[in-house]
């Protein structure tokens, strides 16, 4: 099957972006023009879409030096250079501190430098206020650079790299993250010459809502602006699109995007997958992974690395095997040329030679990450196992009883005080970071629809003994937002009786035990066998998460024992109980009125009927999504044979963890 968006031209279309930039500032003189000086944070960013030596080459890039007013000297005007570059993202605090420089650090000395500013943003109007109110508008050139986000982080993924995936600003209200992703999907359209043409959407929460309704507006600004020509193009594609109902079925697009709030649970929960504790326990940057005491990078969804594809999305407890399996396949090629004595096959050995040390050397990589991660969750007092990885569950007092009173929980096995007890006791022992304790409470309000209010006050104060002033805070904004919610409740009522509003926009699980039956959240399985998992509770403990199992209901009810059905046709949501999640749901079939007869038929075609599928499917997670969460939507979709062939793109505004998650509740 082929695609219709390749996202391996999203970092070739930023980097010809900036180039071109860079040819309008265009002062002519030395081969070398300009002085760049740049916002640290965004050099990682740029090191994605190429080496600086490369940039230099392409840009006239002289030299570089960082935004810090501070440390901003007069030796960097020394040599004066044509042109002074400030590349930043459009923070207020950073264009605050290049007003600065500007201000005390340049103009007075340097009247002959052409000064220019590329803000890295999808918001110019925002900047340009921001510039004036500053007192630098006319004093520089001004120039926007939208396409640095995405990044491709691996072939399905482009990621907003967002600060804690865009939440902090969600709780604050702001439409910012809301606006960025529309724009880049907006970008996916337009850079795939119009192929990709959202066919269907589902909709779940109200800032998934409001995206979609951001995106529309931007489509259809952006149609009044396109040439002619372009319009043509995207009538015909339309039309080529509406030929008939195999045609429709050869190109379906599918947008699915659902807000964070539909799933704190598993947020907050550990993640098992190797890429997500690999997250939770080394920390991912851009995809990038460091190991500084054994001199490792790793990119994760480098091209080259063949063998990231067969370990990322496995439960932690199989990476040692697979690795250590393919270790001993590459020696026993290796081997091989102890045995060659024909010619032919010798330099048909020295031929494979580089592929086979280039194997190895990822398989190097790989586990010394995995050991490393086995080696911080044991806390540090274990010895290490190299040159064979026997890599199994962590195994650590502290790490084995988190993930125990998770499940307890999940499981609503605790009354609340024993529950309570239980949550105070593992941070007596353990003495945990204070996100650990808090997203165990946020944990329990959502299994319990809330903590009594007794338990909430003794809990409140213990945490505040223990972390301070900072604990209870974050308590504060957690309450204010319903992801810890006390309730007062008379002791002889359920508390499902409870009639308590307990949700918010926040938090949309309003009946956890009713929605954990209705998703079948929680299989029960005669055998566990994480090297062949039977469903998508391998990435959580014993958990598959809300977000997963509404990305599988659209395609298949096969978690709920339903017939099976061989038409390529979707479920949708119709029919799925989730009157215990709260939230806008919209699901559309996104068909021009002219051309709704062709679908009158309610059989499709079959499977095999279509030929040269290109079918794709967009998933989006307003506030961002968890490796553990993408790897449980990559087993689901690919399990289906009907979902197994198309292209999936999560376009996502950051990868988190449920630190990230506590993070963004820290008041500014």
């Amino acid at each position: 099957m082929g695609v219709l968006f390749d996202t391996k031209t999203v970092p070739q279309t930023s980097l010809r972006d900036l180039t071109a930039i860079f040819r309008s500032i265009g002062v002519s003189g030395a081969a070398n023009d300009h002085l760049l000086v740049l916002q640290h944070s965004l050099s990682r960013l740029i090191d994605s879409l190429t080496s600086f030596s490369n940039l230099k080459k392409l840009t006239k890039i002289n030299r570089v030096v960082w935004i810090d007013e501070q440390n901003f000297s007069h030796e960097h005007m020394q040599t004066i250079s044509p042109s002074i570059v400030f590349l930043c993202d459009g923070s207020f605090d950073i264009l605050d501190a290049i007003a600065g420089i500007l201000k005390r650090k340049i103009f007075p000395f340097n009247k002959t430098s052409k000064i220019s500013l590329i803000v890295a943003s999808r918001l110019p109007s925002t900047t340009d206020l921001a510039i004036e109110n500053l007192g630098i508008k006319g004093d520089v050139q001004v120039y926007h650079w939208s396409s640095i986000r995405p990044i491709a982080l691996e072939s399905d993924i482009l990621d907003l790299c967002l600060p804690q995936g865009g939440l902090g600003e969600l709780f604050s209200g702001s439409i910012n993250p809301l606006d960025q992703l529309a724009g880049s999907l907006l970008d996916v359209v337009i850079n795939s010459g119009y192929k990709v043409r959202i066919t269907n959407t589902f909709i779940k929460g109200e800032n998934s809502a409001k995206l979609w309704d951001i995106y529309q507006h931007k489509y259809q600004t952006h149609l009044t602006k396109v040439e002619p020509k372009v319009k043509k193009l995207i009538m015909d594609q339309d039309e080529t699109l509406f030929v008939d109902q195999h045609s429709f079925f050869n190109r379906n697009v599918d947008f699915i995007c659902l807000d964070r709030s539909v799933d704190l649970v598993s947020a907050v929960l550990t993640q098992l997958t190797y890429t997500g504790l690999c997250h939770e326990v080394l920390g991912v940057q851009l995809g990038m992974v460091s190991v500084p005491e054994e001199n490792i990078k790793l990119r994760f969804g480098d091209f080259n690395d063949e063998i990231y594809q067969l370990v990322r999305d496995l439960n932690f407890s199989m990476v040692g095997s697979v690795l250590n399996s393919k270790a001993r396949t590459l020696q026993a090629e290796y081997d091989k040329r102890n045995n060659l004595t024909d010619i032919e096959e010798m330099k048909k050995f020295v031929g494979e030679l580089n592929n086979l040390k280039e194997s190895q050397k990822w398989v190097q990589k790989h586990t010394v990450v995995a050991e490393t991660i086995l080696k911080s969750v044991k806390d540090g007092d274990q010895e290490r196992q190299i040159p064979g990885l026997e890599v199994e569950m962590p195994n650590s007092n502290k790490f084995n009883a988190f993930l125990e009173l998770q499940q307890e929980i999940l499981s609503d096995s605790l009354d609340n005080k024993r529950n309570c007890a239980a949550i105070l006791n593992y941070m007596y022992q353990f003495e945990p970071p204070l996100s650990e304790v808090l997203r165990l409470m946020i944990l329990t309000s959502i299994v319990k629809r809330g903590i009594r209010e007794p338990e909430y006050e003794h809990m409140k104060t213990e945490i505040y003994h223990m972390y301070g002033m900072d604990a209870f805070k974050i308590l504060l904004r957690m309450k204010e937002l319903k992801m810890v919610y006390p309730r007062e409740s008379l002791s002889f009522l359920p508390t499902s009786m409870s009639e308590e509003v307990v949700t918010s926009t926040h938090q949309l699980i309003r009946d956890f035990l009713s929605i954990g039956n209705n998703l079948n959240l929680m299989p029960v399985s005669d055998k566990v066998d994480p090297a062949n998992p039977q469903d998508a509770d391998f990435g959580l403990p014993g958990y598959v998460p809300i977000i997963t199992r509404l990305v599988e209901a659209i395609y298949s009810r096969e978690f709920l024992a339903a017939p099976h059905d061989t038409r390529i046709r979707k479920y949708g949501w119709d029919n799925l109980d989730l009157s215990a999640l709260d939230g806008e749901l919209k699901q559309e079939f996104l068909v021009p009125e002219t051309k709704k007869s062709l679908f009158n038929s309610s059989i499709p075609p079959k499977a095999s009927q279509l030929a040269d599928r290109k079918d794709l499917i967009i998933i989006t997670v307003v506030g961002g999504m968890t490796y553990s969460e993408i790897s449980t939507i990559r087993f689901v979709l690919k399990k289906n044979p009907v979902t197994k062939p198309k292209q999936v793109i999560f376009l996502t505004p950051g990868i988190i963890t449920g630190d990230d998650l506590i993070d963004s509740l820290r008041y500014k």
